[in-house]
């Protein structure tokens, strides 16, 4: 028997007003507020220069005093935790995307860094880490003498 192609898209009209359904028992109705993930990482950009390697990063909402840089190696991480507003009473939000909660950003960087020399700057949202790259120094020759 040949099915019809008017049965075809009611049949696909069916499939995605599920989909629309199960979405929404999800995510709930739209402008509702949203899961977030357990850790936020944030954006970043790492970039280096002749002497430098810097990272920036968006870490709105933050309070400088509770973020923490640790530099191992090559390796940066920044963590924290942004903290929700005291809550209003009288607020009925018809809109919620902001994710509250810790945040942990590992970033492996491009060159060996001097850490005990780095300078950080905390402005508009935006965390910027200067970290002076290690100066290799070039090998001298030596002479030994084996007796």
């Amino acid at each position: 028997m040949k099915q019809r192609t008017a049965d075809i898209f009611s049949d696909f009209e069916r499939i995605n007003e599920r989909m629309e359904q199960a979405w929404r028992q999800v995510l709930g109705p739209p402008g509702s507020p949203r899961f977030c993930a357990p850790l936020i990482e944030p954006p970043a950009d790492v970039y280096e220069t002749d002497r430098e390697v810097v990272v920036v990063a968006e870490i709105a909402g933050i309070i400088e005093e509770e973020v923490e840089i640790a530099v191992n190696r090559r390796v940066l991480v920044m963590s924290g935790e942004r903290r929700p507003s005291a809550a209003q009473p009288g607020r009925l939000y018809s809109q919620m995307e902001i994710c509250y909660g810790p945040f942990r950003r590992e970033l492996h960087l491009p060159a060996e860094v001097n850490p005990g020399q780095a300078r950080a700057q905390y402005s508009q949202g935006v965390l910027e880490i200067v970290l002076p790259k290690v100066t290799r120094r070039t090998s001298r020759q030596v002479k030994i003498v084996v007796r």
